[in-house]
Order: structure tokens, then C-alpha cells, then sequence
């Protein structure tokens, strides 16, 4: 290892970066796809429009869905207590999902 140094007689230095710079500035980099800054016209990005009908659409389904469990919410707590036991489901359970709101998500109770 001390051959490897001693045979060294320049030391190591980093190159400066006004060396860097002005490498990187001898070639020139234009590409074909950018524009110059001064070229491009100044318009704002219009983003598109969603069309009424899809709003509409979702905002139908979204209320269909919402009156669906508040119907099989009202369903479930009119059936008897055999009722439930044939099916498997504890009194508890109903009176829980009874009193959910009508935004949220039925529970799945096979757990």
C-alpha cells in the first residue's frame, strides 16, 4: 500500500466548479419537445367540465343508497326475537345498527 503512495506525485484534488460550469456550458441543450419561456403564450389551464347528468347520476345513487339502509334498518327492527335467532342474529346487534345514521355503512355481523 505504501508503493501505491509513493508512486502517487500529483495530489488529489476535486475538480473547481468554474471548470464544471463551464464544461456544462459547452454543450448545448436544447431539446426539440421545450419551447423558450418567451414562446409559450400565457393562457390559463382550463380543466374539464364534468358533465350534469354524471353529478346528477351520483348524487341519485348516493340518495338510493342512503333510503335503502334507512329501509332495511326500519326492516330488521320490527323482526321478532325467534326471528332473529333463526337467522343468527343477537337482539343487540339490531338495536345497535337501529340507531346508526342513515350515512353510515352497515356493519357485516358474520364476524
Amino acid at each position: 500500500m505504501s508503493t501505491l503512495l509513493q508512486e502517487r506525485q500529483q495530489p488529489i484534488t476535486a475538480p473547481r466548479l468554474r471548470d464544471r460550469v463551464a464544461a456544462q456550458g459547452a454543450i448545448p441543450r436544447a431539446s426539440a419537445g421545450h419551447e423558450a419561456a418567451a414562446a409559450v403564450p400565457c393562457r390559463p389551464v382550463v380543466a374539464p367540465r364534468a358533465s350534469w347528468s354524471l353529478i346528477l347520476g351520483s348524487i341519485v345513487a348516493t340518495l338510493r343508497e342512503w333510503r335503502r339502509r334507512s329501509v332495511n334498518r326500519s326492516e330488521l327492527a320490527r323482526l321478532d326475537e325467534r326471528t332473529l335467532r333463526d337467522i343468527g342474529v343477537d337482539p343487540s346487534m339490531v338495536d345497535y345498527e337501529m340507531y346508526q345514521w342513515f350515512w353510515r355503512p352497515p356493519r357485516d355481523w358474520r364476524d
